[in-house]
């Protein structure tokens, strides 16, 4: 059975135990939320941008193709697609840049956690060192 000292120490270890993991989770939830709210964000204007260039992409692929309708419209045409294509191509690298560039989610949290544990694991390496008295020697003499 544990002693009276022990039961309260224990019950101070888990208290404090269960106070970091509530923050913790905290922090965790505020990344969430600013993680939601910058894909949110981010979606909306992206669709906005989409839809702007391919009307402006339309309507301009559009009018070349009408300008040379009657000497090259086979060549307007296929300049056209390649132009659309060379723009994909540049967006897809763009796109994947950025989401290489992204830091990853809940790294904050997960640093916390690294230093709790790196914490708890030099208060048990200090607590036998300190409960023992220092050695003396006792060899005092001189050579």
């Amino acid at each position: 059975m544990l002693n009276p000292n022990s039961r309260s120490a224990l019950k101070r270890v888990a208290a404090s135990l269960l106070g970091m993991g509530q923050t913790r989770l905290e922090l965790m939830g505020v990344e969430l939320a600013q993680a939601r709210q910058a894909v949110v964000s981010t979606v909306l204007w992206g669709v906005v941008v989409v839809m702007a260039v391919a009307f402006a992409s339309l309507f301009l692929g559009m009018a070349v193709v009408v300008l040379a309708w009657d000497s090259h419209r086979l060549a307007a045409i296929l300049g056209c697609m390649v132009a659309y294509l060379l723009m994909a191509l540049w967006a897809f690298s763009r796109l994947k840049a950025a989401l290489a560039a992204q830091p990853p989610l809940f790294e904050a949290t997960i640093a916390e956690f690294g230093r709790d544990r790196q914490a708890i694991l030099d208060s048990m390496a200090e607590a036998p060192q300190g409960s023992q008295a220092p050695m003396t020697s006792s060899s005092g003499g001189s050579v």
